[in-house]
């Protein structure tokens, strides 16, 4: 399971919250070798988010899975800018992205711990 925590301080209105979900879905899926109803998304829009005294447009995406590789970060940046620009209207350099992976034994599901690994 793959967990997307997307935070902007742009609106983001029900129908591009749709779009968001449906396109980085459909495109991290195979990435994270998940199936789609795998990879959650939350958005936090409206946020109270700066970065030093810039009053642009942001996000914060922070992405949480299970043994994502480092060397596969490069390809998952290309896959979610784009999503996000085309969406959003916020360009890259205005994207930050956060990977957190955990070992298969640290992630819990429904209380399971899945593979004891």
């Amino acid at each position: 399971m793959a967990l997307l925590r997307l935070e902007t301080n742009a609106t983001v209105p029900e129908e591009g919250a749709k779009v968001l979900h449906s396109k980085l879905t459909r495109h991290l899926a195979p990435l994270f070798e998940e199936p789609e109803n795998q990879v959650r998304l939350e958005i936090a829009a409206n946020r109270r988010m700066r970065m030093a005294t810039s009053d642009e447009q942001l996000v914060h995406l922070e992405i949480r899975n299970i043994e994502f590789p480092k060397d596969r970060a490069e390809e998952l940046t290309d896959l979610v800018c784009p999503i996000i620009e085309d969406v959003l209207s916020i360009g890259p350099k205005s994207v930050y992205i956060a990977v957190i992976s955990a070992r298969n034994s640290m992630w819990r599901v429904n209380g399971d711990a899945g593979n004891k690994n």
